[in-house]
């Protein structure tokens, strides 16, 4: 977003009789003057830090043992290292500027009403800035790369065994659907790990945009299968994935699934101050207030392989 420089005057009125200078008005219908909606600590790890730049390391065990002959050595093996990510605190913020005759003439308290809604739009801006990870899973504009230097929604994620059969894919590119869901939960029951043995992952939620949640709640839903007449029982019934309305996707088509609860889950917010706030005299003559506010956070993950983007 754009910094502007616009400060409210008195001209900031311009109804036929003042209205907001003078009394007569029975109320300012306002619907942004609301709490704050926030999403997604429901699909990332919402952390703090004092630190600048926090850098998670990738590293894998040991392989399997194999058989040992009567006399002879144990076989050593070495543990593998492998790429790192960085996150890197990035700042944030707004503010407005009010004339001293504004506040002074005006008669709905705008000063204390706009600080309250700054309050609002810090918070929200950054439900909308973190939503972009999820709203552009296939690029690295935003989210950038995790260990293996490829984005977050892939055809082939690699971990350290390359080409050993650790190869994954969490990108689906298809629209909701039985076959699609089918998909999903035999991606999470033969997910492997680093060194390309079965690990498994639980999906818990299912986030879609809300034109979708109707086709969702019928899938998960019904006690039969869905969409056809049969005496086929619904499977995907007992996945027991949340539905989560996700507002803040921009796609009409967009859905995907998480092993939220899981311990490798790896989708991460870092915020090292959360929004704070200043008002105070304008540094000139004017006797204008300022109020603006900052916060401090950054966004992105390493490891991809419990989240499943079914579609963008």
């Amino acid at each position: 977003m754009a910094a502007t420089h616009s400060i409210v005057r008195t001209d900031f009125d311009t109804t036929t009789n003042k209205d907001l200078l003078n009394v007569g008005l029975r109320k300012l219908y306002d619907t942004t003057l609301r709490e704050a909606i926030v999403e997604y600590p429901i699909v990332v790890n919402d952390l703090t830090t004092k630190e600048y730049d926090e850098r998670d390391q990738l590293i894998g065990g040991l392989d399997y043992p194999g058989s040992v002959r009567e006399g002879q050595n144990v076989p050593i093996q070495t543990p593998v290292l492998g790429e790192s990510v960085t996150y890197t605190q990035a700042g944030y913020g707004t503010g407005f500027r009010i004339t001293h005759m504004m506040d002074y003439f005006n008669k709905y308290k705008f000063l204390s009403r706009w600080t309250k809604d700054l309050g609002k739009v810090m918070k929200e801006g950054k439900d909308i800035e973190v939503a972009k990870i999820f709203n552009n899973p296939t690029v690295g504009t935003y989210a950038g790369t995790g260990f293996d230097s490829q984005v977050l929604a892939y055809a082939t994620h690699t971990g350290l065994a390359s080409g050993s059969g650790d190869n994954y894919n969490n990108y689906a590119n298809t629209a909701l659907s039985i076959s699609a869901l089918a998909a999903a939960r035999y991606y999470f029951a033969t997910l492997v790990d680093d060194k390309g043995r079965y690990m498994g992952a639980t999906p818990t939620i299912l986030a879609i945009e809300p034109t979708m949640y109707i086709t969702a709640k019928e899938i998960l839903g019904s006690e039969g299968k869905a969409h056809e007449m049969s005496n086929t029982i619904n499977v995907l019934k007992e996945m027991d994935l949340k539905i989560f309305e996700y507002h803040r996707l921009t796609s009409t088509t967009s859905w995907f699934l998480e092993a939220k609860n899981d311990r490798n889950f790896d989708i991460n917010v870092f915020t090292s101050m959360n929004p704070t706030f200043w008002t105070k005299d304008a540094p000139d003559m004017t006797k204008d207030t300022i109020v603006f506010s900052m916060t401090y956070y950054t966004y992105g993950f390493g490891d991809p392989r419990t989240y499943y983007c079914g579609n963008t």
